[in-house]
């Protein structure tokens, strides 16, 4: 590799087809959700099968969820150590055998399989913005949108197909199967990439992140912990919405589990949309400040109109829903529009999902406990109303048009340019 690598500089392919590069990190993504979302189908025939209390069954959708925070800054010195190509490599096959793992045993091999299936996604979500900024160079803002379509897709195919599957076999192979979609993603990420003679990401020096005051980390930098903070609030947002909205609906209106159960998958399904909004609209005006408000907006007026009119459920989660997915893109596109370089790209990913998914990991025990304190929805929805608009005052902040680790300044419309500013 070129001492200069890790310098502002026009990107060069990974591969020999962009396109091929492309549909890995789609298929990438389709793996990075889909192991986890596909327990709740089949979590009642899990626990009776294993014998596990609800508070342990309640690990197996938590605990990567906490990895994706903690594990982050290992995920990013991987990268540096091998490089981003071979990390993620490695980490869909390890995402392939923990999904066989997890079901071949009792208890705490599921819990093993589960902390593992955890690790291998907290490395394709630090490291595919490193990955996507390097291979897509102007295209990394509307790449990224797409991946987080995907996203939200794989989820939503698992959830949809292993209750299915399960009902025909068994949950174990209900949730196995799965294995072979991560496989199938390993092959093309191999063959997308197997051709890139510079398999590691070059190493972050002092010019690379420099951020106020000639600073060299992207924990000093303002703008690096608002993309971080946005990323916190939606994660926070999402995780309590989607853990408490059935009960919030049951409550306000008196109703059934039917109502709840619609609400929640409405929601759900209304991010694919969502999520496809961001790389349309990416592009239309300089900076992504009017995209954070647009999602904060749509936040609030879900949680009001709940508070408001619970009766009209049905405009509100739709609204919501469409602001979750939008939200999640904007995030994961906002780690590289930011970043000046892949590295810095890396290091912005490692440090947004150590803070994000560490604050919106408390989202549903904080909401819950407040309702628990308060004895009713009226202050709970309030507090996500009030995160909704502080999500907004951030999106504002992290949506300017500067980029983090180059010296001097140029406006983007969600496609950085390989010099931006850092201030």
């Amino acid at each position: 590799m070129s001492k200069h690598a890790g310098t502002a500089g026009p990107a060069r392919p990974w591969a020999a087809s962009t396109a091929l590069l492309f549909a890995a990190v789609l298929l990438v993504g389709l793996n990075l959700r889909g192991a986890l979302a596909a327990v709740s189908p089949v979590l009642a025939e899990l626990r009776a099968d294993l014998g596990l209390s609800p508070s342990l069954a309640g690990l197996v959708t938590t605990v990567p969820v906490f990895c994706f925070a903690g594990a982050a800054p290992a995920a990013a010195w991987w990268g540096r150590r091998i490089g981003a190509a071979r990390a993620l490599l490695w980490a869909l096959l390890l995402l392939a055998a923990a999904t066989v793992l997890r079901v071949a045993g009792g208890a705490a091999v599921l819990l093993i399989g589960t902390v593992a299936i955890g690790l291998a996604m907290t490395v394709g979500n630090v490291l595919l913005p490193a990955v996507v900024k390097r291979g897509f160079g102007a295209g990394a803002g509307q790449v990224m949108g797409l991946y987080t379509v995907a996203l939200a897709a794989g989820a939503a195919t698992t959830a949809g197909l292993t209750a299915p599957v399960a009902a025909a076999t068994s949950w174990r192979v209900g949730l196995s199967g799965w294995a072979v979609l991560a496989l199938v993603a390993a092959v093309v990420w191999w063959l997308a990439t197997r051709r890139r003679s510079e398999t590691a990401l070059p190493t972050v020096s002092g010019a690379d992140v420099a951020g106020p005051g000639g600073t060299a980390t992207p924990w000093r930098h303002p703008v690096a912990w608002a993309v971080a903070l946005v990323l916190g609030l939606q994660t926070f947002l999402y995780y309590a919405m989607t853990t408490w909205l059935p009960t919030v609906l049951t409550e306000q209106l008196a109703t059934g589990l039917g109502t709840g159960a619609a609400a929640a998958t409405l929601f759900q399904l209304m991010g694919i949309p969502g999520a496809l909004l961001v790389p349309l609209l990416i592009g239309r005006r300089a900076g992504q400040g009017w995209l954070g408000l647009a999602v904060a907006a749509g936040w609030v007026v879900l949680a009001t109109g709940l508070l408001a009119w619970p009766a009209g459920w049905g405009l509100w989660v739709t609204l919501g829903g469409l602001a979750q997915g939008a939200g999640v893109s904007l995030a994961f596109t906002l780690m590289v529009v930011r970043a000046g370089t892949d590295a810095v790209a890396r290091d912005l990913s490692g440090m947004s999902q150590l803070v994000g998914y560490g604050l919106g990991a408390g989202g549903p025990l904080l909401v819950g406990s407040l309702y628990g304190a308060a004895g009713g929805w009226t202050a709970p929805l309030l507090l996500m109303a009030a995160v909704g608009v502080a999500y907004g005052a951030f999106a504002l902040v992290a949506g300017r048009a500067v980029v983090i680790g180059t010296e001097s300044t140029q406006p983007d419309r969600g496609s950085p340019t390989d010099v931006g500013t850092c201030q």
